[in-house]
């Protein structure tokens, strides 16, 4: 659960000037349909999903692209899009890679991926000019995924993209919920706003760990449905015999991996204090790294992994593909989702971070290696194949037992548990849903 913060769009303050905008010429894409079509799908053809997240797709895979491409290779034309750019992200690479009018383009998987231009823009300062390029975007989505028009899904991932259903106008509305967004720091009233609008409209609703359905606006705790995260299990599985890669090789044994976004949501003071009682074990962390937040506790847990990382027994991977993934976690020791979880805390308030649902979970337990984790909520049924751990001592105890060869759980029950939670069925689920809401 993880993220990446970038600063985007708010398209609900008013104007404080007006804004002149004149009509812009957007290229038209154009493509065909990759799909291996199921037999049935001419005599009742899928509508298309046009989905809207706020991460491009070229990034790490996380829920929306395992969830996405398996639709689409299932014969639902899926058109995928994160929101066209940010003048504030004129210096990020994803602006330097961008072309001046955008374009959409498809991956392996079928899906189609809108890549956004430098032009038109997002500009904080001036609401009225986000409303008319958001609007035109929308537009260029529509000619993309509908050239000639027909019924349309539209699923979305995060609260800000509630006013695109004005101009996308779905004839179903998806929402899907990946983290407990209300007790996130940049909340605020014109979100939950928007919230509030999307679950009251939204067709099906529904979220990847039971405490993120109770922390939405009436009546989404009600009607939410349930959907955890998943895992490439067999990739993960059949990784025993991958050859140590060349960057972890000269890393000594014990090692503890983590793979994951690199942000202040880490329990670095867990980890700092490990890594000082036991110099022989060894952290290697890979996944990209976010420690540029504003707030004081951003810079803190900044300085705290620029100290770890000085550490003679840390060591930095980097960003992994997925599919150099599995190669790295089966030749861990132990493998580790060690989150700072603030409800714990004497005195702390409820986080985001206790309800979350790591993608990184049953992919862990498909190696059959040991698992030690923090005690986010959606992890307790698993406490049969993998050890929960709250405070610095606790982790001292499971990390020792599982270094140890005690770890919970076998290698055979923790992979039978992850066969059990693939990518795979979590799509037979949700297409069943999709066929209910469209009657296809």
């Amino acid at each position: 659960m993880d993220q990446a913060r970038t600063r985007r769009w708010n398209p609900v303050n008013p104007p404080r000037q007006p804004v002149i905008v004149s009509f812009l010429a957007v290229k038209r894409p154009t493509f065909a349909w990759c799909h291996d079509m199921e037999p049935d799908s001419r005599r009742n053809p899928k509508p298309p999903i046009l989905a809207l997240a706020p991460h491009p797709w070229d990034n790490h895979w996380l829920s929306r692209q395992q969830l996405l491409s398996r639709l689409s290779s299932r014969g639902w034309p899926v058109t995928y899009s994160h929101g066209p750019l940010n003048w504030w992200s004129r210096h990020a690479p994803v602006w330097q890679r961008a072309s001046w009018l955008g374009s959409v383009e498809s991956r392996e998987s079928g899906v189609q991926v809108d890549c956004p231009g430098r032009w038109p823009f997002l500009w904080d300062k001036w609401p009225a000019w986000n409303q008319q390029v958001m609007a035109l975007h929308a537009a260029r989505l529509l000619r993309s995924a509908l050239p000639h028009g027909g019924k349309r899904i539209v699923m979305i991932f995060h609260p800000l993209f509630e006013p695109y259903l004005q101009w996308l106008k779905p004839d179903w509305t998806l929402y899907h919920v990946y983290d407990v967004y209300r007790l996130m720091d940049d909340w605020s009233p014109a979100k939950a706003a928007m919230e509030a609008r999307l679950v009251a409209r939204a067709d099906l609703i529904t979220t990847s760990s039971p405490g993120m359905a109770t922390h939405l606006p009436a009546p989404g705790p009600t009607r939410a449905r349930v959907l955890p995260n998943g895992a490439d299990a067999l990739r993960f599985a059949s990784a025993d015999h991958a050859p140590c890669p060349a960057d972890l090789m000269n890393i000594p044994a014990p090692r503890i991996g983590y793979v994951g976004n690199i942000n202040p949501k880490l329990d670095l003071e867990m980890i700092t204090a490990m890594t000082l009682r036991h110099p022989e074990w060894h952290w290697v962390f890979m996944g990209p790294v976010y420690m540029d937040g504003l707030r004081d506790r951003d810079r803190v847990a900044k300085e705290a992994w620029e100290r770890l990382r000085q550490a003679p027994n840390v060591h930095f991977l980097g960003l992994k593909s997925r599919e150099e993934i599995p190669a790295y976690v089966v030749h861990m020791d132990v493998n580790v989702i060690c989150y700072k979880i603030a409800r714990i805390e004497h005195g702390a308030p409820e986080d985001w971070v206790v309800h979350g649902y790591p993608t990184k979970l049953h992919e862990y337990l498909a190696t059959g290696k040991p698992v030690v984790a923090a005690p986010q909520e959606a992890l307790w049924e698993f406490s049969d194949v993998m050890r929960i751990a709250s405070s610095i001592d606790e982790w001292e105890t499971a990390l020792t037992q599982a270094i140890a060869g005690h770890g919970v759980g076998t290698p055979v029950s923790r992979r039978a548990r992850a066969l059990e939670n693939t990518w795979d069925s979590r799509v037979d689920r949700l297409e069943g849903w999709l066929r209910e809401i469209c009657s296809v």
